[in-house]
């Protein structure tokens, strides 16, 4: 199906980039600012970084994450390119929507234990064995999130194709 003009498929693929752009950018500023712990005095400078990495991710990059899916699927309604022509494509839709679901049901939950455990206890949220659970593996999904993010961004530019094999 091809009913986008020239323009029009110039302005999807422009949203497309920018929120794909908006997307990466905000996970690896939340990934980021983990790395600002030694500059943490106060259990209000820690409960204010875990509520800015809250905001990030519910404010920011859950609307980039769902124009992101949303602007893709007009891409691949509306131009040459279709849903699962190509393998490349299947990848994209499977890790946008994986890592779309994961984020929902854990990766955001997490995050907001964290804000809350953070405020209730203070500076002793980094002693505490609940918070430790959810920042390490919070972290270890943020570098999962955002590499097969990249990787994605990477795959479509490259556009790999199965090699032949001639017998």
């Amino acid at each position: 199906m091809n009913n986008l003009s020239l323009t029009q498929k110039k302005w999807l693929k422009s949203i497309h980039l920018l929120t794909v752009g908006i997307w990466v950018t905000t996970g690896l500023t939340m990934f980021l600012l983990h790395f600002m712990r030694s500059e943490i005095q106060t259990g209000d400078h820690l409960h204010l970084m875990n509520k800015i990495i809250h905001f990030i991710d519910m404010k920011i990059l859950v609307l980039a994450a769902i124009l992101s899916l949303l602007t893709g699927w007009a891409y691949s309604q509306f131009t040459k390119w279709g849903y699962f022509k190509h393998g490349w494509m299947i990848f994209k839709w499977i890790t946008t929507l994986l890592i779309i679901i994961i984020g929902t049901i854990l990766s955001g939950p997490w995050i907001s234990k964290m804000v809350r455990i953070s405020g209730e206890l203070s500076m002793d949220a980094l002693n505490n064995a609940e918070y430790q659970w959810f920042d390490k593996n919070q972290t270890l999904m943020g570098i999962c999130m955002n590499g097969t993010l990249i990787i994605t961004i990477f795959i479509s530019v490259f556009k790999p194709k199965k090699s032949k094999i001639v017998s």
